[in-house]
């Protein structure tokens, strides 16, 4: 009984002592030692801070590798042509016709792509999902796969994968 009794005052006796202190980032007070302001700054998250707001983006995996664009611009002349690009990468897919939500099979028309200087002008595969079609703003949304075969090497292919669009103007 009596090592029953001292395990268990060391038991207590080390969850009381290993209580860590808790931060102060939102109890009203400003605390010098820890915040710059009251409740922010420091070790609490930063005073003044605005998130930045990304309203409209596109991103695809390139060959596999994750890959942002800054540049894009969308066409509607009856077909939707996507076209994108950034120092290495320059590529324009035709979405196909019609304004209705849901799938459809990109068009060979108007496809293409270059990747490091070569071009991969056949367009072998694509296929695109319009998620959002906004005509007071003129903005679309949705996701698209494309495979393009290099014009100097058939076995070589530029694979887009888990492509992505939000609020592209036309």
């Amino acid at each position: 009984m009596n090592g029953k009794l001292t395990l268990l005052i060391f038991v207590g006796f080390l969850m009381f002592s290993c209580k860590k202190e808790e931060q102060s980032c939102s109890d009203g007070i400003f605390s010098p030692n820890k915040e710059e302001e009251m409740d922010c700054g420091g070790v609490c998250p930063p005073c003044n801070f605005e998130p930045t707001v990304v309203n409209s983006f596109l991103s695809t995996k390139v060959n596999g590798k994750p890959v942002s664009f800054a540049t894009f611009t969308l066409v509607k002349s009856p077909d939707w042509i996507l076209s994108f690009e950034n120092d290495s990468i320059n590529i324009q897919v035709n979405l196909g016709q019609g304004d209705s939500l849901g799938g459809r099979p990109m068009n060979v028309l108007y496809s293409s792509a270059t990747y490091n200087a070569e071009n991969h002008s056949v367009l072998a595969d694509g296929y695109s999902v319009f998620a959002k079609v906004d005509h007071v703003k003129n903005e679309l949304s949705g996701f698209f796969n494309a495979k393009f075969v290099s014009d100097n090497n058939t076995s070589d292919t530029l694979r887009l994968s888990d492509g992505e669009f939000q609020n592209v103007q036309w």
